[in-house]
């Protein structure tokens, strides 16, 4: 079996990467912001890279705990699909600071851009969903912890159950970007 077709959001592989690519600009004029490189792990569609391959891997684990035997049958939702990409961001951190005698500290947000790329990636997989919204992701308050959580996580990716995870992002996107009954 390919891996287009068991995996059809590979699709979003070029897309993703455009969405990486905008963040990194974004941050570059930031305190440290110079000092931030991307290290682009996702591959193609054709070959996915490892951040892919291990999103692929979850996914499979993941589809067999639920469907059993009908694993290559059904598919899994998005929100357990932002989960596992959000795993595999964060296991691969694929922004890193190349900074040999770095003469700015980088702000929070370059020192954390792993966890805040986060931030953009769910409202691009809110919106791909949610066609007639064209809403942002507002986390007020809780968005500190939002990124404490995934700092964490970072740090003990062993942790980060992705069913879990799928629940706290479908409560982020009830409560945070689309505000009608879902």
């Amino acid at each position: 079996m390919s891996s287009q077709k068991a995996f059809n959001s590979d699709v979003w592989i070029p897309d993703i990467r455009n969405l990486c690519l905008e963040f990194l600009g974004k941050l570059k004029s930031l305190p440290g912001g110079q000092y931030l490189k991307f290290s682009d792990e996702l591959g193609t569609i054709e070959n996915p890279g490892k951040l892919v391959k291990e999103y692929h891997g979850t996914v499979t684990i993941l589809k067999n705990e639920i469907f059993k035997k009908d694993a290559e049958t059904f598919n899994i939702d998005y929100h357990k699909i932002a989960a596992v990409y959000i795993r595999s961001f964060l296991k691969f951190q694929p922004f890193f600071l190349d900074a040999p005698g770095i003469k700015i500290a980088p702000c929070r947000l370059v020192k954390l851009a792993n966890e805040y790329f986060c931030l953009p990636f769910l409202e691009a997989i809110f919106r791909a969903f949610n066609k007639d919204y064209a809403g942002l992701l507002e986390l007020g308050n809780y968005k500190d912890y939002f990124i404490k959580l995934l700092f964490y996580y970072r740090k003990n990716i062993e942790r980060l159950d992705p069913l879990s995870f799928a629940h706290i992002i479908f409560f982020v996107e009830k409560e945070y970007f689309y505000h009608s009954s879902l």
